[in-house]
């Protein structure tokens, strides 16, 4: 089992990648808008506002998505799946993406 983190930077997409997550049987996913720390901190310290390029304000909200995967190979079909739907991943940023092995997991009233 394995523990998936999804960044999704460009919020448009939000929609296809959550039928692209169904699609491959990855169930049970939570979603939660975050703020990237950079911009964040530009606003909050006006003495950063030189350090980042004004371009980045455009990702300044963006949507964290977690869930649990039985297999990598699920993750790989995801992947795919928002490639095929048009959507450039690997020279866009659209989407960061990573898994972590579970080493324990515990789900309550399941059997």
């Amino acid at each position: 089992m394995y523990f998936l983190f999804i960044k999704v930077i460009e919020q448009k997409y939000k929609n296809d990648i959550f039928l692209a997550l169904e699609s491959v049987d990855i169930n049970k996913a939570s979603y939660f808008d975050a703020y990237n720390l950079d911009i964040s901190l530009t606003d909050q310290i006006p003495i950063l506002k030189g350090l980042f390029l004004p371009e980045e304000e455009k990702y300044e909200k963006q949507i964290i998505i977690t869930a649990m995967v039985k297999e990598i190979k699920q993750v790989e079909e995801f992947v795919k799946i928002l490639e095929e739907s048009g959507m450039d991943i690997r020279n866009q940023e659209i989407i960061r993406l990573m898994t972590m092995p579970i080493n324990y997991y515990f789900e309550s009233g399941m059997k």
